[in-house]
């Protein structure tokens, strides 16, 4: 058993998943099957996960929107315009992709999702996609190229989507790879790997390397922090 913060999980093998019952946060990851196939359960309660930045700086830095007064447990409270009643839709396409919406325009997601100026500029050109439902199963997909690693940007939004959607009990990702940070290219004719390609957004400040040096998580933190003034980028 191997234990993450946030509960956020690492994939090497086939088709990642998502799936949700009402527990404590866990991770378990189980032997391949004859399929080849790794499922990854991720046990959690719907409670939001902490932001990084106190609710006093990151609310006032940029507007907020559902997701944020989520992210912070501000629902239901004289400081957000939302209520619980206002969090759960139902099981739809349009739904989710609304949800993702919410979720990448978020004060959270302007440092996470290259569809923002401040990202963009140093490199990140990430999104995230709805691609099918069946049922409760929901597949989404990640493109482009990120500062946080992949598995944090699924998990992030699988949390998100099962606390709005609860009849969600599957989020996935078509293939592993979308979930590796690296991956190797490999020659067609001799099958020797020729290159290890790095599919992160550069380390524009050298922060990240910093962080993973001193025993630290970097996605606790993210590429950028917030001062009373608004987002702002480390030099």
């Amino acid at each position: 058993m191997k234990s993450i913060s946030l509960a956020f999980v690492a994939f090497t093998l086939a088709k990642p998943t998502y799936s949700f019952s009402s527990s404590s946060l866990t991770t378990r990851r189980h032997a391949p099957s004859s399929s080849s196939q790794t499922q990854v359960l991720l046990s959690t309660d719907t409670s939001p996960p902490q932001s990084s930045s106190s609710s006093s700086t990151s609310t006032t830095a940029l507007k907020a929107n559902i997701y944020d007064d989520w992210s912070l447990d501000l629902l239901s409270t004289s400081q957000s315009p939302y209520t619980y009643d206002d969090l759960i839709v139902p099981c739809e396409e349009e739904t989710i992709e609304e949800c993702l919406e919410e979720f990448m325009d978020s004060d959270y997601g302007k440092t996470m999702f290259g569809r923002h100026d401040v990202p963009a500029s140093v490199g990140i050109t990430g999104s995230i996609e709805f691609v099918s439902l069946e049922g409760p199963e929901c597949v989404l997909a990640l493109t482009g190229k990120f500062w946080h690693k992949r598995e944090t940007v699924l998990g992030k939004a699988a949390m998100y989507l099962n606390a709005r959607i609860p009849e969600l009990t599957t989020i996935t990702v078509s293939t592993a790879e979308e979930l590796q940070d690296f991956e190797d290219v490999i020659d067609e004719f001799t099958g020797e790997v020729l290159y290890t390609e790095d599919k992160r957004s550069p380390d524009f400040n050298g922060d990240r390397e910093t962080m993973t040096y001193q025993g630290l998580n970097p996605d606790d933190r993210g590429p950028f922090v917030f001062s009373s003034s608004g987002l702002i980028r480390p030099a």
